[in-house]
């Protein structure tokens, strides 16, 4: 499993990315009375950065980024998930969105858009792959077509995934 290194002095703390999926889901609830969405958290260790990424139905410009920030920063729960002094980082998405519920992984599949999956370990002989989500079992495994052929793997080692733009085919 890869954890998330956070430094508090001389001790040391470590975060698995289900403590991330919990500080997302929280950010959201704590949100959704201002019509916002956390999207994905990220933890940068060396500069103890909180990188939440955020959504909006009429989109995302530097106003609203500042907008959460300011509700973030009043709110106590979020410091209460994260146990030291940190920055907090307020982020769009942008085109290559997470994807990180099983919900997003669904929309995914319905888009047909491919996804770039890093998994906490290796599963199956692959730690990592891009490619077009064919399958979403009721056991949470996600089945993929990649240029290395097909992989499958549990929803719950996801580490990291998101959408891949085809940038070849975007227009000015």
């Amino acid at each position: 499993m890869v954890l998330y290194f956070l430094t508090i002095g001389n001790n040391s703390l470590f975060l698995e990315r289900a403590k991330l999926h919990d500080i997302a889901d929280s950010v959201s609830a704590s949100l959704a009375q201002s019509g916002y969405v956390c999207i994905d958290a990220e933890w940068e260790a060396h500069s103890r950065t909180l990188r939440l990424y955020i959504d909006h139905s009429q989109g995302i410009d530097l106003d609203k980024c500042a907008a959460v920030s300011e509700i973030l920063v009043n709110d106590p729960s979020l410091d209460a998930l994260v146990p030291c002094e940190f920055n907090l980082e307020i982020s769009s998405p942008g085109v290559e969105r997470p994807v990180r519920t099983l919900k997003d992984f669904e929309a995914a599949q319905s888009e047909g858009v491919p996804v770039d999956v890093k998994l906490t370990e290796k599963y199956k002989n692959r730690r990592k792959g891009v490619g077009r989500i064919e399958a979403i079992g009721s056991d949470q495994m996600i089945s993929m077509t990649t240029a290395e052929g097909p992989w499958t793997f549990p929803w719950s080692m996801v580490l990291k995934a998101t959408k891949v733009v085809d940038w070849s085919k975007i227009q000015n």
